[in-house]
C-alpha cells in the first residue's frame, strides 16, 4: 500500500450538551408529566361526577315541617322504618346540613323516600 492512500482516522469528538440544553430537556419532561397528571386528575374527576350524578338522580325526598316538641329521635321513631335510628339521624343531619340536633318549629327537613 502506498502511504499516501492510507488516511488516518479523524479524532472523534463528542458534542457535550450545554446547561441550556439540559434545562430545556427538563422543562419539556416536566411539561409532559404535568399534562399527563392533569389528564389523569380530569379523568378521575369526570368519573366521580358521573357516579355522583347517577346516585343523586335515583333519590327522591319527602319534606316535613318540624312541630313544637319534635326531636330527631321522635322523628326517627316515626320515619326510620327498620333502620338503626342513630344511622337515620346521622343521615338526616348530613342531608340537611344541620349544625346541631336541635330543631325549630316550622323548620323544613328533607327525608329520603324509600
Amino acid at each position: 500500500m502506498n502511504a499516501q492512500q492510507i488516511v488516518a482516522p479523524k479524532s472523534i469528538t463528542k458534542a457535550v450538551p450545554t446547561q441550556a440544553v439540559y434545562r430545556r430537556r427538563r422543562m419539556a419532561v416536566g411539561l409532559v408529566l404535568a399534562l399527563a397528571l392533569g389528564g389523569t386528575i380530569a379523568g378521575f374527576a369526570a368519573t366521580g361526577q358521573a357516579q355522583a350524578s347517577n346516585q343523586v338522580a335515583n333519590v327522591t325526598f319527602e319534606y316535613i315541617t318540624v312541630h313544637s316538641g319534635d326531636t330527631l329521635w321522635s322523628l326517627a321513631g316515626t320515619f326510620a322504618q327498620g333502620q338503626d335510628q342513630r344511622d337515620w339521624i346521622a343521615a338526616i343531619v348530613e342531608l340537611n346540613a344541620l349544625d346541631d340536633t336541635a330543631l325549630q318549629p316550622g323548620q323544613q327537613l328533607a327525608l329520603p323516600k324509600h
